[in-house]
């Protein structure tokens, strides 16, 4: 089995480890200066535990769903320099059953779940909205784009993306269009980015960005610059 593979399998295997109303400096190494905790109620009584970085005040908000292997932990830095640069509100949930988050990682809830982060954003005051994905978690924000109908999408963006995940999520099969989006992958995931942005319908073309190096998901936003730089553009267009 490859690696990847294999750390996706032993990601979902996991579980919730720690209560979603727990503070962030008992669940992650890094916490931000300004990071808040948010506990999100979700379907079948579970509570999904989040942080949220950026101004309270931003128009533009992004909501996150972190790969297979990662916690919103891993995001945080991250996020947190984004949201400096471009003045946005970002949230990061863990996924239902990893990290914060309760549930047994119900896939068929997962792009329900982000679209409850993105309606937070908005009862917060956003006016434009953006979902973002990595690895396991680009096909879920796709399918919440896609079915966000009553929000103010502007923008999904997919980082190093499957093409969906069995047992409800299926981007490509939903027939829906998402307002724009912009993918970026390495080598290895470039063929599952360009499905993605070839078959998903979208009411503005975004772009799609193939990298020649090996590094995957939230390590090609680390490593490689253009990669970030393309994830910035994108959210520009907010």
């Amino acid at each position: 089995m490859p690696r990847l593979a294999v750390l996706i399998v032993l990601a979902l295997l996991t579980g919730c480890g720690i209560a979603p109303d727990s503070p962030l400096a008992d669940q992650c190494d890094t916490v931000p200066p300004g990071t808040e905790r948010v506990v999100l109620p979700a379907g079948h009584d579970v509570r999904l535990g989040a942080a949220v970085v950026g101004p309270p005040d931003a128009q533009v908000g992004v909501a996150v769903a972190h790969g297979a292997s990662h916690t919103l932990c891993d995001w945080l830095p991250t996020v947190s320099a984004l949201a400096g640069r471009l003045n946005v509100r970002v949230i990061v949930p863990d996924r239902r059953g990893t990290g914060s988050s309760e549930g047994d990682g119900e896939v068929g809830e997962l792009a329900a779940d982000l679209q409850r982060a993105l309606t937070w954003l908005h009862d917060q005051g956003a006016t434009k909205l953006a979902a973002l994905g990595s690895s396991y978690g680009g096909p879920i924000a796709v399918l919440a784009a896609q079915r966000a109908t009553t929000l103010p999408m502007c923008v999904a963006v997919a980082v190093s993306p499957l093409t969906g995940i069995e047992g409800g999520v299926a981007p490509l099969a939903e027939n829906k269009p998402v307002p724009s989006l912009w993918t970026v992958a390495e080598t290895a995931f470039g063929a599952n980015a360009t499905a993605l942005f070839e078959k998903v319908p979208q009411s503005t073309r975004g772009r799609l960005k193939i990298l020649p190096v090996e590094d995957h998901s939230l390590a090609l936003l680390r490593g490689h610059p253009e990669a970030m730089t393309f994830v910035e553009d994108a959210l520009r267009t907010c």
